[in-house]
């Protein structure tokens, strides 16, 4: 089996709903991946407090995402209605967004073309991440550390910058 190099990423730039039911996700800008890499999915779960969970994924399959505002295609063969909502749910979009990522859209860059990353996990026994980073976000949809603070500590943190 293949592994993805370390220089690269060990994470897949985007993030799923919930890692112990996701199969899938729409990776709006490319994914530097293959099938047979061995990578790191993510979500961001909120049961106790702001926390990140990985999981450890192999690559099944990498498909060509491509839209016409009413159709979606993936490899050029078009996909049904559920295929879209299985794709929206795991990627913790709407389908009118997958629908709306299409050529001619100012969200949408020709040089980085859409996919969707197919994996299924390394361990089955691993349900809950095999690794789990409080606080901390990768990828493209990493936020600030501070961004879910209260008011009172977003101030207290610009004012005191050992808190960090």
């Amino acid at each position: 089996m293949a592994t993805k190099a370390a220089s690269v990423s060990d994470t897949l730039p985007n993030y799923v709903h919930d890692i112990a039911t996701a199969s899938c996700v729409f990776c709006p800008y490319g994914a530097d991946a293959q099938a047979g890499d061995r990578l790191y999915i993510y979500d961001e779960k909120t049961v106790y407090g702001r926390q990140q969970r990985e999981r450890l994924v192999e690559v099944t399959a990498i498909k060509q995402f491509r839209s016409t505002g009413r159709v979606i295609t993936l490899d050029l063969a078009m996909i049904g209605s559920d295929e879209a909502s299985h794709i929206a749910q795991d990627s913790e979009t709407s389908v009118e967004a997958l629908l709306e990522h299409r050529p001619g859209n100012a969200t949408y860059d020709a040089k980085r073309p859409p996919v969707v990353v197919y994996f299924e996990p390394v361990s089955e026994d691993d349900t809950t991440g095999s690794r789990t980073r409080p606080g901390q976000a990768v990828g493209l949809a990493s936020k600030p550390q501070n961004q879910h603070d209260s008011r009172f500590g977003r101030l207290l943190s610009k004012l005191t910058p050992w808190r960090h």
